[in-house]
């Protein structure tokens, strides 16, 4: 089962946008996904179709920090793939995982360890990431089996990736199965001088950590997020570049780490 958390400690970057649609295309070549919506904004729940004032707290991850099995907190979505949604109250959950065994650190692992007996349930798990620093991300990153960091060129993105490779590095001391930093180029405009000079430092930093795949600014991602749908599910006119992008993506990051 490959884990992948969509992190970034800054807003705005495009994590839920990359992870529902991320969720989707593993669907697409038939891969059991689920999809965890770790953000008490409950966005991507939200885009999934699944109101959270229809979701009890207890079927979001606190219900997993009280110790519930991770299927009785599961549901269908819409797309394609199941989703463990989010729930408002889920804004105590830094506290709540701080304070539970060994500061939370291991929740998500043994939830899926759980999960998996006899056999796993999911070939791909991917975690919709509030921006933040603090036990969340750390219960996560013990998870994950890749962190995929959505940039944009911007300066300030620059520091929280910085940030970010920190933390992942730390987790790596604890999670074996962490194979470590990803970097998703989105929302590029590549013609721009401005976005090019700001490739260029990227690639000197992260080289090795690059993602092939580049997503440029197109308006499929912002109208399907608009309408609640995937870009799978999205008729727009420039949807079919946007879906093929997404099919890219799936099959760069299963050659890298297999489809399960």
């Amino acid at each position: 089962m490959q884990i992948y958390g969509i992190a970034l400690e800054k807003g705005g970057v495009g994590k839920t946008s990359i992870a529902v649609n991320l969720a989707a295309a593993f669907s697409k070549v038939n891969l059991r996904v689920l999809l965890i919506d770790l953000d008490a904004q409950a966005h991507a729940t939200s885009w999934l179709g699944v109101s959270p004032e229809t979701v009890r707290p207890e079927e979001s991850m606190l219900g997993i920090v009280q110790g519930r099995p991770l299927r009785s907190c599961v549901r269908p979505s819409l797309a394609g793939f199941d989703l463990l949604p989010a729930h408002p109250a889920m804004a105590s959950l830094p506290v709540q995982v701080a304070g539970a065994l060994n500061s939370g650190l291991f929740l998500l692992q043994d939830a899926f360890a759980q999960a998996s007996t006899p056999a796993p349930p999911y070939d791909v798990v991917v975690l919709d990431l509030a921006p933040a620093r603090g036990p969340v991300l750390a219960t996560a990153l013990s998870a994950m089996t890749r962190c995929i960091a959505p940039v944009q060129p911007e300066d300030l993105v620059l520091q929280s990736l910085r940030a970010l490779t920190e933390s992942v590095r730390a987790a790596q001391r604890v999670n074996p199965r962490l194979r470590g930093l990803s970097v998703l180029r989105n929302r590029y405009a590549p013609r721009s001088a401005g976005d090019q000079v700001y490739d260029a430092t990227l690639r000197e930093t992260y080289a090795s950590s690059l993602l092939q795949t580049i997503l440029p600014v197109r308006a499929a991602l912002r109208d399907a997020a608009g309408m609640r749908q995937t870009v799978f599910a999205y008729g727009g006119s420039d949807a079919p570049e946007v879906r093929a992008l997404f099919l890219n993506l799936v099959e760069e990051l299963i050659t890298l780490d297999g489809g399960s």
